[in-house]
C-alpha cells in the first residue's frame, strides 16, 4: 500500500512542470480588452489596374491601441482598434525603381475575437507616401496619397505575441497636386508580419 502511494505522489510530482508549461489564459483575451500592441511587417504588391504595370517592396512597423472590450455575442464578436503604420522603405518598380517612404495615419481596425489561437481582422487604411523622385514618373508629384482595405489573420502562436498574414488592395493617388495624376488604380499587397501584445 506504501509503494502505491509512493508511486502516485512520484507520478504527480513528475507531471508538475507538464502543469506549469500549460497556457494560463485564452491567447486572444490579448484582443478582449484595451491595450498597446506594436509589430512590424514586410510585404509587396502588384498592380491589377494600371499600365504600366507597378510592383512594390513594403518594410513597416506598426502600432496600434485596441479601444474596447470585446463586444457581440455571435461570430461577429470582436474588438475596435485604431493603428498607424510607420514605413521607412516603400520600393515601387514603374520604369526603375523609385523610393519612397510614408505614414498610414488612419488605421481603423475589427478584430474578430471568437477564436483560441485564431483572430481575423478587417481594416479600412489611409496614407501618405513622399518619393524622392515624382510617382509615376513623369510630370506628376513626389507626395501620394493611398487609402484602402485589408483583411488579415493574427495566429496567437504564444500568449500577447502574433504572427500576421494579410492582404491589402489599395489605390495610390496625387489627389491632382501635381499636373498629372495618372496614380495607381488598383493593386494588391500581401503581408507577412510579428506583434507584441
Amino acid at each position: 500500500m506504501n509503494a502505491a502511494i509512493r508511486l502516485v505522489f512520484l507520478s504527480l510530482l513528475a507531471c508538475a512542470p507538464l502543469l506549469a508549461q500549460a497556457p494560463t489564459a485564452n491567447p486572444v483575451d490579448a484582443l478582449r480588452s484595451p491595450g498597446w500592441n506594436a509589430g512590424f511587417f514586410i510585404g509587396g504588391s502588384q498592380s491589377f489596374a494600371n499600365t504600366p504595370s507597378a510592383q512594390s517592396l513594403v518594410i513597416a512597423g506598426r502600432f496600434g491601441r485596441v479601444l474596447t472590450h470585446e463586444v457581440g455575442q455571435n461570430a461577429l464578436r470582436g474588438s475596435f482598434e485604431m493603428a498607424v503604420d510607420i514605413i521607412p522603405l516603400n520600393e515601387f518598380w514603374i520604369h526603375g525603381a523609385q523610393y519612397a517612404g510614408g505614414i498610414d495615419p488612419f488605421i481603423a481596425k475589427w478584430n474578430f475575437t471568437g477564436g483560441h489561437t485564431l483572430a481575423p481582422y478587417v481594416a479600412a487604411v489611409g496614407g501618405v507616401l513622399f518619393s524622392t523622385h515624382n510617382l509615376p514618373p513623369g510630370d506628376t508629384s513626389q507626395v501620394n496619397f493611398t487609402s484602402g482595405a485589408e483583411v488579415g489573420l493574427q495566429w496567437f502562436h504564444r500568449e500577447r505575441r502574433s504572427v500576421n498574414f494579410s492582404a491589402k488592395v489599395y489605390h495610390l493617388s496625387n489627389a491632382s497636386i501635381g499636373n498629372k495624376n495618372p496614380g495607381i488604380n488598383g493593386a494588391v499587397q500581401f503581408m507577412v508580419g510579428y506583434t507584441w501584445h
